[in-house]
């Protein structure tokens, strides 16, 4: 057993809320990673395939960036793939191995702490959210973590996103009290024809929750002000 994946989730947590359409019921693309499994359950575990089909995405999202860009480094996930994970059917508190989004801490808890990684492995992970976009319908969050063409190739901009940017507060998300993020403030920014921007505690708190930059305990639910980095940071 290698560890990682196990391909057991919790459905029924609301962090979950958007995956069932990719996982199972296809009704998102017509057919999901469950009907794929189908032709190769026989002889890959669930967890392996798992793991196959996230490796698949980031190879497509890759290549999408090297059309534009050839010298950019290709992936090599197949040759150092390594097959053994062990499918688990049940996972009870499932949800508690993912940082709460609006708590910093949570990024040590998690990532540092509990998967022993090191702060620039922990960054490293969360740059997950360079592909794809939060919904009010399924997380309670709202926007993309980059502008929406960047936000379906796999590459760094998310983390040029989190520097280049300002950010502000947005409270009570969708009118929801309990979800609280960071929307692009940066001037002549437009969100309806750009494609909304946002970012999470614990995106923000990757940049911004040292002294350095005097952000401790970074909060879009309780801060009033915004969140940048001076050209002279980022040299």
């Amino acid at each position: 057993d290698f560890g990682g994946s196990d391909a057991c989730l919790d459905m029924s947590h609301p962090d979950n809320a958007g995956l069932a359409a990719c996982l199972y019921t296809g009704e998102e693309f017509g057919f999901s990673l469950n009907s794929v499994y189908q032709e190769w359950c026989s002889i890959v575990s669930l967890a392996d395939f798992i793991v196959i089909g996230a490796e698949a995405v980031m190879d497509f999202t890759r290549n999408l960036y090297r059309n534009d860009f050839p010298a950019a480094a290709r992936m090599n996930f197949r040759g150092r793939f390594r097959f053994g994970r062990t499918t688990a059917t049940e996972c009870e508190a499932s949800y508690e191995r993912l940082p709460h989004p609006e708590v910093c801490d949570d990024v040590t808890r998690v990532f540092v702490n509990s998967l022993g990684l090191t702060w620039t492995q922990a960054a490293a992970l969360m740059g997950v959210h360079t592909l794809g976009r939060a919904s009010t319908s399924n997380s309670g969050y709202d926007g993309w973590w980059s502008d929406p063409e960047n936000s379906r190739r796999f590459n760094n901009n998310y983390f040029i996103t989190m520097l280049a940017n300002g950010w502000m507060p947005e409270r009570a998300v969708g009118g929801n009290p309990a979800k609280n993020q960071w929307e692009r403030s940066n001037r002549f920014f437009d969100s309806a024809s750009q494609g909304k921007q946002m970012m999470l505690d614990t995106d923000l708190c990757l940049a911004f929750s040292t002294g350095n930059f005097n952000m401790d305990g970074l909060s879009a639910k309780d801060h009033d002000c915004c969140a940048w980095a001076m050209p002279f940071h980022l040299v």
